[in-house]
């Protein structure tokens, strides 16, 4: 009678060890084939709800002027729309008030010796009436400058009143001075030799007005990069990145400075991705985006992408009222787009100074690094298309991970 078979410990250990070396044999054949076949999959069509929320610098068409003042009075509201030949600002010279004090001080000096020279010669010790009618309206007008001062009047009118009651006393003193005997005049002539040599000195006689030159909105606030940011084509990373640090736009407090936005219709939106990033735009394309405190939605169109290590620069061109954005130069935007197109996953895509590249099958059977636009991506997919116009993807094209990617 024949024995049946008897399983033993040995047995079930050389059963254990054969399967352990099948399994690690097809994870090897496996990792093997992805070695060779790098990861490999097919370019697909998808949409994909995208957005890109970042820091821009707003550039405008604008002209900038500064003017030399120790005081202003501006003639018109903040984002006014001027004319060519429009008044814009009255300018008042430095040391304007002083030279003021300084005549009206001499002058009153000068008028007091002439009124006793002329009581000396008349013996009367009364003034002519000529000569108390131009006191009755220089004490008028220095009771409209004190008004004006209290806030009753506005900084133009206060000039204008100060320049009348400088040419009142003038004439007094002509009056007063022809009334005199020769030798009272050769007594106060010296006197009024001085007091005209001060007048001659007077840099302005009156306050200057500032017209505009162009037609536009105007603005009397500047950050001094008008600039640096008037070509778009000259746009870069470092300059974008610098006025992002520091976006702050202040009055000029030493010189009078306004601009004229010539181009009301337009302005451009700068602003820097990261050059190892798929939140990316694709030039040509138009997206939808908000600004961050400006009501309602825009449409920009992206009109230049420059790659550098450093960072990509996107502009966009913005057809709209450029007035809401007006008086600041870094905004907080919102972009979205539905992308639609061929996707890959974001670790299929490789970057080299901020260019983005796949590694696509070619028709030799090898994979040929190709350099890419991103339209959009949510994080795990973008949506792509070649940057050369003669290399075509397609949907069932060879895509792999980059090899230095490989795990």
């Amino acid at each position: 009678m024949e024995r049946g078979f008897r399983a033993t410990k040995r047995f079930y250990l050389l059963l254990l060890i054969s399967a352990v070396l099948l399994v690690l044999f097809v994870v090897g054949a496996i990792y093997l084939m992805n070695r060779v076949t790098g990861n490999v999959r097919k370019l697909e069509q998808l949409t994909l709800y995208t957005e890109v929320e970042c820091e821009a610098v707003v550039v405008r068409s604008e002209r900038l002027y500064t003017e030399s003042a120790s005081e202003s009075h501006i003639l018109l509201k903040e984002g006014a729309l001027v004319s060519e030949g429009d008044p814009i600002a009255v300018l008042f010279p430095y040391s304007y008030e002083s030279q003021i004090a300084a005549i009206c001080t001499r002058e009153a000096a000068v008028y007091t010796r002439l009124q006793s020279l002329l009581r000396s010669d008349s013996g009367t010790g009364a003034l002519p009436s000529e000569v108390l009618q131009y006191n009755d309206q220089i004490d008028a007008v220095s009771r409209d400058m004190r008004a004006s001062a209290a806030g009753e009047g506005d900084r133009v009118s206060y000039a204008a009143l100060e320049l009348r009651l400088v040419r009142l006393q003038e004439e007094r003193r002509n009056v007063m001075f022809n009334k005199l005997s020769d030798t009272s005049k050769e007594m106060v002539r010296q006197s009024i030799a001085d007091l005209d040599e001060l007048k001659k000195n007077f840099e302005t006689g009156s306050a200057r007005t500032i017209t505009s030159e162009y037609n536009g909105y105007v603005s009397f606030y500047s950050d001094a990069n008008e600039d640096n940011l008037r070509d778009v084509s000259q746009l870069t990373v470092p300059l974008i990145k610098r006025i992002l640090n520091a976006p702050s736009i202040s009055m000029d407090n030493e010189n009078f400075s306004y601009r004229i936005v010539t181009d009301r219709s337009k302005f451009y939106l700068a602003f820097v991705q990261s050059g190892k990033s798929a939140d990316r735009l694709m030039p040509g394309l138009t997206y939808y985006f908000t600004i961050k405190g400006v009501q309602g939605a825009y449409q920009g169109r992206i009109i230049n992408e420059r790659d550098t290590a450093q960072g990509v620069l996107y502009v966009m061109q913005v057809d709209a009222d450029v007035l809401p954005v007006l008086t600041t130069r870094v905004v907080e935007i919102s972009v979205q787009n539905n992308a639609t197109g061929l996707y890959v996953p974001v670790k299929y895509l490789q970057y080299t100074d901020g260019v983005p590249y796949i590694y696509a099958k070619s028709t030799d059977g090898s994979f040929q690094k190709v350099a890419v636009y991103i339209a959009g991506s949510d994080g795990d997919n973008a949506i792509i298309s070649a940057r050369d116009s003669n290399i075509s993807l397609f949907a069932g094209l060879k895509v792999r991970i980059p090899p230095d990617e490989e795990e």
